[in-house]
């Protein structure tokens, strides 16, 4: 198993706490080509389609749709659900977490407050 910097935080978190906690949003989607004018726009061409809301989740909470493409979170680019996935981190749990969506033609902001994953 190659060590990162994730990696580390996995195993400092499991040295820790016993568990490893991850922070949680509550869709599921995938990459999408952006429609011409946003990807010349933002000068890329791919977003994260959203394909699931779970009910009840952070996601649904903030008012995010299946067909929303996310755009960004903060200031990161969004473009696979990995990307999103990587900022699901423990120090995350229950802070508000800014996503920039595309919404029929507009680009629209929600807040999320991120909950805790629970398997």
């Amino acid at each position: 198993v190659p060590i990162t910097a994730t990696t580390r935080r996995i195993l400092a978190a499991l040295i820790r706490n016993g568990s490893v906690r991850r922070a949680w949003l509550g869709v599921g989607g995938m990459t999408v080509r952006l429609p011409e004018p946003l990807a010349d726009r933002l000068g890329r061409s791919q977003g994260l389609r959203v394909s699931e809301v779970v009910p009840g989740s952070p996601a649904a909470a903030a008012g995010m749709y299946v067909g929303d493409i996310v755009i960004a979170a903060g200031p990161i680019a969004i473009t696979r659900a990995q990307d999103l996935q990587r900022l699901m981190l423990e120090n995350e749990i229950g802070r508000r977490f800014a996503l920039t969506l595309y919404r029929k033609g507009a680009l629209v902001d929600v807040i999320a407050e991120l909950g805790e994953l629970v398997v």
